[in-house]
């Protein structure tokens, strides 16, 4: 099951509740310890309602010198429901506002990470659904304070553990400290044991154990934050808008004089009866792409898109019981996905469909071309956009990489590079075997008419799209070994074929001939999953092998390679990073 059981209800709040949040946040020497940061993180086991966490917030905004990005990273066993959470948030009225955006933004109670930003993404709460001590191993980054509750929750009874507090002090950071209700000998015993020196003193009117880790190693905050990416489609340009946020100066090597994207492409998760790796990290990409589109929205910047959801139609009654048993085995939250009959399809649709299928009422259509634009926009100068220059080949030149064309001429050079070029990746980088394939796809743009009223995505045999100016969308041709990039007759009327397959009569009256398209090449990869990482050459990472979902992967990719390259806590949990890794094909 990847449905989180919901704890019972939260108690509300008392109104001293945040008082002695910040009484615990001093004893860890806040506000002053995160100041002249580039980041700070703290960690808390056991979210609750959340008390700490606007605590935590509220302090870091009321301190005008406060770190560029406060990171809170939290382990829930049994998350509250967004209803009961509000209410028990109820009674913090000096903190109204950070509740109520909390409560908004409070992710469905599906397993596994939840990354969340605040004020702009300055504040990124990362939330892990499961017992401590399982998600615990999971995490990859530093922690700078670690904020430990007492009673340790169903499911997290190993919590003070030895095995437990030595992977506490596996992610401290230098001159990590923590704190924490529980003063048992075993539990002092326990963190001395794993580098922390431990002191008794009362906190809040509350007995406590507080300890500074003795971890030693470098700063990531000292790097010099320059890189290369070579490719400007959405992973590449993603990844140049991430590093931009963190202050990094980003020269964006793009082969194409000028930009060309499908008009829309389509999001929705991964889901199997296994539910294998490709699935796990699914869920995280999906509801952290939709927050990233709602926040370019947010804070201004246009981008054409629609949460609409979308309804994916069995293609017969074998595969029509298979989708029901996925959605009975794994226990899915009905926010997330739900099977649905032929009626409750048609419903939804609005006209004649197939049969049944899932339904993801969350899903969307996106334009491609509106978030890359929308992206530099927001990356502003700090991203630099080379256009119209082809890499062939790259080379190591003291401390930085070279982006250099036919004639070896140097096109960019950094300490960093990211090879964003799609399946050119592998011949750039050849020593890390990425198993990339081209594969053609042309999409088919049907103008609007009365006829074809369609509001939701319908796929299953292609996908029928909405399209933000009126008309449709009618996708994707998959052609291997094929590099025409012309729009073909015989591949809109493909794409015709598979939309009258799922809505039956939809293509009335519409001729191939004449009809406007566009054609562009995945890079898909043999297991499904995205490339987003380190490589073995120091100071060269990747990110491709988006395949068809390219908007499923691209925004959280971007959030794990910067936050990698910039020394701050990854928003995947490690065994998910490492399946994504490029060095998983050595």
């Amino acid at each position: 099951m990847v449905s989180i059981p919901s704890a019972s209800p939260v108690p509300a709040a008392s109104p001293d509740a945040l008082p002695a949040a910040l009484e615990v946040l001093a004893a860890h020497g806040l506000p002053g310890r995160w100041r002249a940061r580039g980041a700070f993180t703290l960690l808390q086991a056991g979210f609750g309602a959340g008390v700490e966490f606007l605590a935590a917030w509220q302090a870091w905004r009321d301190d005008p010198a406060r770190c560029e990005r406060l990171h809170v990273l939290a382990f829930e066993h049994a998350p509250a429901t967004r209803d009961a959470m509000a209410e028990a948030l109820r009674p913090l009225g000096t903190v109204d506002s950070l509740a109520r955006a909390l409560v908004i933004a409070w992710p469905l109670p599906l397993a596994g990470f939840h990354r969340i930003h605040f004020d702009g993404g300055r504040v990124v709460l990362t939330l892990a659904f499961g017992p401590t001590v399982a998600m615990l191993p999971q995490l990859v980054g530093g922690v700078d304070a670690f904020l430990l509750g007492g009673v340790a929750p169903p499911g997290d009874a190993a919590l003070w553990s030895p095995a437990t507090v030595r992977e506490l002090s596996r992610v401290a950071a230098l001159g990590a400290t923590l704190s924490t209700p529980v003063v048992a000998g075993g539990v002092l015993a326990a963190l001395g044991d794993a580098g922390f020196q431990v002191e008794r003193r009362t906190v809040a009117a509350t007995p406590m154990l507080v300890a500074v880790s003795r971890a030693t190693g470098s700063n990531p905050e000292r790097l010099q934050r320059q890189a290369v990416v070579v490719g400007a489609g959405l992973a590449g340009t993603l990844v140049a808008e991430r590093l931009a946020f963190r202050g990094w100066d980003v020269e964006l090597v793009d082969a194409r004089a000028a930009r060309s994207n499908a008009a829309v492409g389509l999001l929705r998760p991964i889901v199997n009866l296994r539910d294998a790796l490709n699935a796990q990290a699914s869920r995280s990409a999906f509801l952290y792409s939709l927050q990233h589109f709602r926040a370019l929205q947010h804070d201004g910047y246009h981008l054409p898109w629609s949460r609409c959801g979308v309804l994916q139609l069995a293609a017969d009654a074998d595969e029509a019981a298979r989708f029901a048993a996925i959605v009975s085995s794994q226990g899915y939250p009905p926010g997330f996905l739900t099977f649905v009959d032929t009626a409750r399809a048609r419903e939804i649709a609005g006209r004649d469909v197939r049969g049944p299928g899932w339904h993801f009422p969350g899903g969307a259509y996106v334009s491609p071309e509106g978030l890359a634009i929308a992206s530099l926009a927001r990356a502003g100068p700090r991203v630099q956009r080379v256009a119209g220059r082809k890499v062939d080949r790259i080379s190591r030149a003291g401390d930085a990489w070279q982006a250099l064309d036919p004639s070896g001429a140097v096109i960019a050079a950094a300490p960093i590079l990211v090879l964003a070029n799609a399946a050119d990746a592998k011949r750039l980088l050849p020593e890390a075997r990425l198993p990339l394939c081209a594969v053609r796809g042309q999409v088919t743009y049907v103008p609007p008419a009365a006829a074809r009223a369609l509001e939701v995505v319908v796929s299953g045999s292609g996908y029928v799209s909405p399209l933000p100016d009126g008309g449709h969308c009618f996708g994707a041709s998959y052609h291997h070994d094929d590099l025409d990039e012309s729009v073909r007759a015989h591949d809109h009327r493909d794409n015709l074929a598979r939309a009258e397959s799922m809505l039956p009569g939809f293509t009335a009256d519409v001729h191939p001939m004449g009809l406007g398209g566009w054609t562009g090449f995945r890079a898909t990869v043999p297991d499904r999953l995205p490339i987003y990482g380190a490589t073995e050459r120091e100071g060269v990472w990747v990110a491709t092998g988006l395949g068809s979902r390219g908007l499923l992967w691209a925004p959280l990719g971007a959030e794990l390679i910067s936050c990698a390259l910039s020394g701050e806590p990854l928003p995947w949990p490690r065994d998910l990073t490492g399946a994504i890794s490029p060095r998983r094909f050595n």
